[in-house]
C-alpha cells in the first residue's frame, strides 16, 4: 500500500475547508439581508449617474460657461468613480473602494477651489488656464478647502461641512498609502475569515453608509461648481418631482436644496402665503 502524501493531504484538506466556505459565503450572497444593502448600494449609484447626467445635458444652457468649467467638464470623471466603486463592491474590493472615494472627495474640492480662483471676475476664462492654474497652484492636499466659497450654506453650516470633509478625507488616506491601520484592518479581516470575496451584509452596510457620506459631500461641491442658478432649475424643475431621489435625505445636499425655498415655485407649493424667509437672513442656519 502505498504511502500518502503530506503535501497532497494538507491541500485536499484546505480545499474541503475552502469549499465548504465558499457554499457558506453564497448563502450569504442570496440572503435577503445581503441583496437589499446591494440594492442599496445600486440604488444610490443609478441615482448620482441620473443627477450628473441630468447635470450634463442641462449645461448646455450656458455653453460657453461649461465647456470652460472644471467641474462640469469633469462629470464623467466623477460618474465614472462611482460606477466603478460599485463594480469594486460587487468583487468584495473594500480598500480600493475608499481608494475610490478619497479621489472623489479630492477631485471634487480641487476641480470647485479652481474654477472659484481662476482669473476671479472672469468666469469665462479658458479651461487650459484652469488647467495651468491646477497644476502650478494646488499642491497635493486639500487644504484649498478652507477657501471654498459655500454660498447655499450658512457659515455656520459651511464650516461643519467642511471639517467632515477633511475627516473623510484623513480616513480614506489611509488606504492610499501604505499605512499601519490598513495593514492591521486587513489582518483582522483575515484572522476573522473575511478574506477577500468574503463579506457580510454588515459589512455592506458599513461600506454603503460610508459611500452615501461621501457622495453626499461630493454632490454637494459639484452643485456648487455647477452654479446655483442652474442647480436651482434642476431641483425646482426635475428633482422634486423625483421623490424617491434618494439624496433629498442628504446631509447636506437637502442643504442646498432647501436654499431653493425663496423660489416663488417652491415658496409657495411649500408654505401658501406663509412664505417665511427673508433675504437678509438667507441662507439660514439648518445644522
Amino acid at each position: 500500500m502505498a504511502e500518502s502524501d503530506p503535501v497532497r493531504e494538507f491541500l485536499k484538506e484546505r480545499e474541503i475547508e475552502r469549499t465548504a466556505r465558499i457554499k457558506a459565503q453564497d448563502e450569504v450572497l442570496a440572503s435577503p439581508a445581503y441583496q437589499e444593502q446591494l440594492k442599496y448600494l445600486r440604488g444610490i449609484t443609478l441615482d448620482v449617474v441620473q443627477v450628473l447626467e441630468l447635470c450634463l445635458t442641462y449645461s448646455g444652457r450656458n455653453e460657453q460657461s461649461a465647456k470652460n468649467s472644471l467641474v462640469v467638464r469633469s462629470t464623467d470623471d466623477f460618474g465614472q468613480s462611482v460606477l466603478a466603486a460599485l463594480n469594486l463592491v460587487r468583487d468584495g474590493l473594500i480598500n480600493p473602494i475608499k481608494r475610490e472615494l478619497r479621489y472623489v472627495i479630492e477631485s471634487s474640492v480641487k476641480n470647485l477651489y479652481v474654477d472659484q480662483h481662476v482669473e476671479e471676475g472672469t468666469p469665462l476664462s479658458q479651461l487650459n488656464d484652469r488647467l495651468d492654474f491646477l497644476e502650478a497652484k494646488v499642491g497635493s492636499s486639500i487644504d484649498v478647502l478652507d477657501e471654498l466659497s459655500l454660498w447655499a450654506f450658512h457659515p455656520s453650516d459651511a464650516k461643519q461641512f467642511k471639517s467632515e470633509v477633511y475627516d473623510a478625507y484623513r480616513k480614506a488616506c489611509a488606504y492610499v498609502h501604505v499605512s499601519r491601520h490598513q495593514i492591521e484592518e486587513r489582518l483582522e479581516r483575515a484572522e476573522a475569515g473575511k478574506s477577500v470575496g468574503f463579506e457580510t451584509a454588515a459589512d455592506l452596510r458599513k461600506l454603503s453608509r460610508l459611500m452615501f457620506r461621501v457622495y453626499d459631500m461630493a454632490l454637494t461641491l459639484y452643485f456648487h461648481g455647477y452654479g446655483l442658478p442652474m442647480t436651482g432649475d434642476v431641483f425646482i424643475q426635475v428633482l422634486d418631482d423625483l421623490q424617491s431621489w434618494k439624496f433629498h435625505k442628504g446631509k447636506y445636499v437637502s442643504i442646498v436644496s432647501a436654499y431653493f425655498d425663496y423660489k416663488d415655485e417652491r415658496n409657495m407649493r411649500k408654505y401658501g402665503d406663509s412664505r417665511p424667509w427673508s433675504p437678509d437672513t438667507w441662507p439660514p442656519k439648518r445644522l
